[in-house]
């Protein structure tokens, strides 16, 4: 019966200690996030449309990313602000240089909000596929004339 007993509390010690370690990897996680998210600036990589809805580009904008879009950063800060900047090449000369955003993660942090547009269009929630160290890729259902597509935007450090 002794030994019986002592297995039983050793479940039941495991079973506490690992209820605990879950949330304190829950909060870790949240705070990594956040951590990987301001780390730096994000450059634009590749922009283009999920055809099927799986992550991933199916169909790259044609012709590549712009010279004058692909040098422009953008930076999130923790206090939920931000800052677009148009880096050295401008695609609109009368376009300021930086232009100041807000961002808000949803309640999973698994989508971004922007209350204001970015990159364009883009704007509103965007699903976070991946976020890296070095990889930032979201998505969007954009419509355009009637049309909506799933844009995906790959960032990177």
């Amino acid at each position: 019966m002794k030994p019986f007993l002592i297995l039983c509390s050793f479940i039941c010690g495991m079973i506490v200690l690992n209820s605990c370690s879950k949330k304190s990897s829950s909060s870790n996680n949240a705070n990594n996030k956040l951590t990987l998210l301001t780390s730096g600036a994000w450059k634009i990589d590749t922009i283009g449309i999920d055809v099927d809805g799986n992550g991933t580009i199916d169909e790259a904008l044609p012709g590549g990313v712009p010279a004058c879009i692909k040098d422009n950063t953008i930076t999130f800060n923790a206090d939920s602000t931000g800052v677009e900047n148009e880096g050295a090449i401008k695609c609109d000369s009368s376009s300021p240089q930086t232009t100041n955003f807000q961002w808000s993660f949803n309640s999973t942090q698994t989508a971004i909000n922007f209350p204001d547009s970015l990159v364009g269009s883009f704007g509103g929630t965007a699903t976070i596929e991946v976020l890296t160290s070095t990889q930032l890729h979201l998505e969007q259902a954009v419509t355009e004339s009637g049309v909506t597509v799933n844009v995906a935007i790959y960032l990177s450090h």
